[in-house]
C-alpha cells in the first residue's frame, strides 16, 4: 500500500508539474523527453522491492533537467520524489538545495531564491506529511481488516471446536451407554445364565425321582426354585446398576463372593472344587465392578467346564500382588479347544468374549488354554481408591 500511494503522489505531482514546465518553458520536447523517461522510473520503483543506486541517480538528474529546462521554480518539487530509505528525511530539503544550486550558476537574486526556496520546502514538507498520513490511514484500515478476518476466523475455528466437542461428548456418552449396557449383558449372562442352568439340570434330576422318590424330588423342585429366586435378583441388581455409585471393595469380600459360588455350584452338580486364597493381600481395596466381574467370572467357566468339558473336578485360586489382581480356575473336563481353533471359539463363545472384551478394556488380559484339562486366567490390574 506505501508504494502505491506513492506512486499515485508522484505521478500526480509529475503530471501537474509537467503542465507547469510547458507553460514556463520553450523547451516543450525536452521536457517532454523528462516527462517519460520520469514516469517511467516512478513505475519502475512502484513495482521494485529494491531501487538501486544508479536508479536514483538517474532519477534525480531527470527530475533536475526538467525542473532547470522549465525556469519554473515550483518544479524543483519534483525533487522531493528522489528518495533513499536510509535518507528519506532528507528529501524535503532536496528541492531547495537544488534550487539554490541552479539559481546560483544562472546569477539570480539570492534574496527571491531563498523565498523560493524556503516556501518549495514547506510544500515538500507538507506533500512528505501528506503522504505519511495516507500511508497510516491505509494501514490502519489493513490491520483493522486483518485484525477482523482473526477474529471471524478465531469465531470459526471456536464454533468448529465446540461442534467437536459436542460431537465429543456425545459419542463419549453413547459410549459409555453401550459400555453399561454390556456390563448389564455381562453380568446378566454370567450369574443369570449359570442359576438358570443349574436350575434346569435340578428340575431334570426332580423329573427322574418324581415316581421313585417324591420327597426327594420335591426338595429337588425347591432347591430349581430358590435357583430362580436368585435369577431375578442378580437381574434385579444388574439393573440397578445405572443408579448405582461403585464404591472400592476389600479383596477379602471377592473371595467370600467366589466361595460362595463354588460351594453354591458345587452342590448343584456334584462336582468338586478345591479353592485357594493363600495368596491374596485380602485388605487390597478395588473397585466394586471388578469384584462383580469376577465373580461372574468364576460363573462362567465353572459352568463352561461342566457345560462343555464334562468336568468334575475344579482348582481354583485368586492371587494379588502389588498390581495384580489374578483368577485362575483350571478344570479336568475334556475339550477340543486348542490353539488352531482358539480364536473361533471364543468368538463363538458370549461369555469368553465378554471376559477377554472387560479385560482388555480395563488393562488386564484373559487367557484361555486346554492341556490336561481346560485352564482359565484372568488378570485384571489393581486400582486403589480409598472408600
Amino acid at each position: 500500500m506505501e508504494k502505491v500511494i506513492e506512486y499515485i503522489v508522484g505521478v500526480t505531482m509529475l503530471i501537474i508539474l509537467f503542465i507547469v514546465a510547458l507553460i514556463s518553458s520553450d523547451y516543450d520536447s525536452a521536457i517532454t523527453v523528462m516527462f517519460f523517461l520520469l514516469i517511467m522510473l516512478l513505475t519502475l520503483r512502484s513495482i521494485n522491492d529494491t531501487f538501486s543506486l544508479s536508479e536514483m541517480l538517474l532519477h534525480l538528474v531527470s527530475a533536475a533537467a526538467m525542473a532547470a529546462l522549465s525556469g519554473n521554480s515550483f518544479c524543483f518539487i519534483l525533487l522531493c520524489q528522489v528518495r533513499r530509505e536510509k535518507y528519506s528525511s532528507l528529501r524535503i530539503f532536496m528541492p531547495a538545495v537544488w534550487l539554490c544550486m541552479i539559481s546560483l550558476i544562472k546569477g539570480s537574486v539570492f534574496y527571491t531564491t531563498l523565498m523560493y526556496a524556503m516556501i518549495i520546502t514547506g510544500i515538500s514538507a507538507l506533500i512528505c506529511a501528506a503522504e505519511k498520513c495516507f500511508v497510516k490511514h491505509f494501514d490502519t484500515k489493513d490491520k483493522l481488516k486483518r485484525s477482523i478476518s482473526i477474529c471471524a476466523l478465531g469465531e470459526l475455528s471456536e464454533k468448529k471446536l465446540n461442534d467437536e466437542l459436542r460431537i465429543k461428548n456425545y459419542l463419549s456418552d453413547r459410549n459409555a451407554r453401550l459400555e453399561e449396557r454390556e456390563n448389564i449383558s455381562r453380568s446378566i449372562h454370567n450369574s443369570v445364565g449359570h442359576s438358570i442352568t443349574a436350575a434346569i439340570m435340578t428340575l431334570d434330576a426332580a423329573d427322574m425321582l418324581f415316581d421313585t422318590s417324591p420327597d426327594k424330588a420335591r426338595k429337588k423342585v425347591c432347591t430349581a426354585n430358590e435357583r430362580m429366586r436368585d435369577s431375578l435378583a442378580s437381574i434385579r441388581r444388574a439393573v440397578r446398576v445405572l443408579d448405582s455409585e461403585d464404591k472400592p471393595i476389600p479383596i477379602s469380600d471377592i473371595c467370600d463372593s467366589v466361595e460362595a459360588i463354588c460351594k453354591s455350584f458345587a452342590m448343584d452338580t456334584k462336582t468338586n472344587i478345591r479353592i485357594n486364597f493363600s495368596k491374596c493381600s485380602l485388605e487390597r481395596l478395588i473397585p466394586s465392578v471388578h469384584a462383580e466381574f469376577f465373580c461372574s467370572a468364576t460363573s462362567e467357566v465353572l459352568s463352561n467346564g461342566v457345560k462343555h468339558g464334562k468336568a468334575d473336578m475344579f482348582i481354583l485360586s485368586l492371587a494379588s500382588d502389588s498390581k495384580h489382581l489374578q483368577l485362575t480356575v483350571t478344570d479336568n473336563g475334556e475339550s477340543d479347544f486348542c490353539s488352531e481353533n482358539s480364536r473361533l471359539k471364543i468368538k463363538n463363545g458370549f461369555g469368553l468374549k465378554k471376559i477377554i472384551s472387560y479385560c482388555e478394556k480395563n488393562g488386564g488380559k484373559a487367557e484361555f488354554s486346554n492341556s490336561a484339562g481346560f485352564k482359565s486366567v484372568v488378570t485384571l490390574p489393581i486400582i486403589e481408591e480409598e472408600s
